[in-house]
């Protein structure tokens, strides 16, 4: 092998390695919390329960379903609360979406790779009592949930909660909020 052949595999080699620590290093920097619906379809659906069978579904009890990533390097309580900032923005009780709505759960899931969740939501959300996604519990990385009160429509108990796996919970968060 040639000395000119032998020094641009080195190059090469050094080059590449370069290029492989920056690119990982760029992505276990990412502080941001990227949270992503499992399927905007179907979180809309259930909402409005357009394309559902009403006797199966109901708009009194909502259930909505994401996936998120870049959650590792965060601290659990800094997660719980980016969870609960992007709930307490995107699911407003004085909203006329929500006007109707006695319980909203969401579940937040690990996204991984190689997992379609989608392909469950419909039958999960359907026949699954506590509705979480069967066979991917130890993906279940939050839930937050609102209840109204029966008593005073205008307050609700927020829930919120991280889990590590399926038998251990990080962090729970109990509040009362107000409407008016």
């Amino acid at each position: 092998m040639s000395k000119r052949r032998k020094n641009w595999d080195k190059k090469y080699r050094e080059l590449t390695l370069g290029a492989l620590i920056i690119l990982l290093c760029s992505c276990s920097n990412n502080k941001n919390l990227l949270i992503e619906p499992i399927s905007q379809e179907y979180n809309q659906r259930f909402i409005t329960l357009q394309g559902l069978d009403t006797s199966m579904f109901s708009n009194k009890d909502v259930v909505q379903y994401y996936q998120i990533s870049n959650y590792k390097s965060s601290p659990v309580d800094t997660i719980l609360a980016k969870l609960g900032a992007f709930a307490n923005l995107h699911y407003k009780f004085n909203n006329t979406d929500l006007d109707s709505v006695n319980a909203l759960n969401i579940f937040f899931y690990k996204k991984r790779l190689f997992v379609d969740y989608s392909k469950n939501l419909y039958t999960t959300a359907r026949d699954n009592e506590n509705r979480t996604l069967e066979g991917y519990s130890d993906n279940l990385l939050a839930w937050i949930s609102y209840q109204r009160l029966k008593e005073n429509r205008q307050k609700i108990i927020y829930n919120r909660y991280l889990f590590a796996s399926k038998e251990y919970q990080l962090l729970e968060l109990r509040d009362t909020l107000s409407l008016n």
